[in-house]
């Protein structure tokens, strides 16, 4: 169940079932800043070298800024090898159940890889509904997003501003 008083909660919609199915849901009811996501991190052991797709079905309900499903793979320093929070295809506003997805490649050097739902910037409640993690052909041109992590060349914000 939803818990807590803050600007935003997670947890487990036991008021709205999909298929007789639990919903996973952030649900942010006044504005903030940043970003708040519910994940799961596991080995990479497995994946390593392979392409994988997480792939969920979204209901949004006035979503101010914008939600969306995040993957990072990182090494053993931490360091992210790849990255996508949908960002750059956010949901906002309300929206039935829509298949969403992000796919990246799980590099050699992976040691974890962490997965979940991200609202960002704003209020509003989304809703996560039949999760897949799964391998997608190596030859599958879907791939959403390799990044390496882009770092400014100079201090920013110092005095808070």
């Amino acid at each position: 169940s939803l818990e807590g008083d803050r600007a935003c909660r997670a947890g487990i919609d036991l008021g709205l079932r999909e298929g007789g199915r639990r919903l996973l849901t952030i649900d942010c009811e006044r504005n903030h800043d940043g970003y708040v996501s519910v994940t799961q991190t596991i080995a990479a052991d497995d994946y390593r070298g392979k392409r994988m797709r997480l792939a969920a079905r979204l209901k949004t309900d006035k979503v101010r800024g914008w939600t969306g499903l995040t993957m990072r793979v990182s090494g053993a320093d931490q360091r992210v090898l790849s990255f996508d929070d949908m960002s750059t295809r956010p949901l906002r506003g309300s929206q039935d159940w829509r298949e969403v997805a992000v796919i990246l490649d799980i590099d050699p050097a992976a040691a974890s890889i962490s997965f979940g739902l991200r609202i960002a910037d704003g209020a509003g409640q989304v809703w996560m509904d039949g999760v897949r993690f799964e391998e997608v052909p190596a030859d599958d041109s879907s791939l959403s997003i390799k990044l390496k992590p882009v770092l400014p060349n100079r201090p920013q914000n110092l005095g808070f501003e």
